[in-house]
């Protein structure tokens, strides 16, 4: 029990993420279910703004992906470092484990994003979709911030 009330308060530490801009540009969809009714999956998104001139990232806050879709806002003209974070747990034998993917995204204002995130059966998936102006959906390789090429 004071594991709990330990990790809970480890938890309750994060900053959320404000997304309070107007134009929410990516939606993401989340699934996650546990193999077995002993154990549970939770997925959060940390968000890093990233510094044009230097590539260094600041932790901009975390947000929980419990709910389908998130619409998200992220700043365009700006590169920005999402790291969606699998968080699992089982009830009985008390184990703990994380399994993360990062993308890195650099939005024009009138970019759109797609990202589907699911856990099934022990396989962890992210996938990033650039909407293009045609309708048409692009795949978005996941590339860390190593990307950024500073100005």
């Amino acid at each position: 029990m004071v594991g709990l009330a330990l990790w809970a308060a480890g938890c309750s530490a994060l900053k959320p993420y404000p997304n309070d801009l107007a134009t929410k540009n990516v939606s993401i969809r989340t699934t996650a279910n546990a193999s077995s009714m002993f154990s549970s999956v939770t997925v959060e998104l940390d968000v890093h703004g990233v510094d044009a001139t230097s590539c260094s990232t600041r932790y901009l806050g975390t947000l929980q992906l419990d709910r389908a879709p998130v619409a998200l806002g992220i700043a365009p003209e700006r590169g920005t470092v999402l790291t969606f974070r699998f968080l699992s747990a089982g009830f009985l034998g008390g184990s703990r484990s994380s399994v993360s993917r990062t993308v890195f995204i650099a939005p024009t204002p009138d970019e759109r994003y797609e990202i589907d995130v699911s856990y099934r059966d022990d396989l962890y998936d992210v996938v990033v979709r650039e909407r293009l102006r045609s309708g048409a959906l692009r795949d978005v390789a996941m590339v860390e911030s190593k990307a950024c090429r500073p100005r």
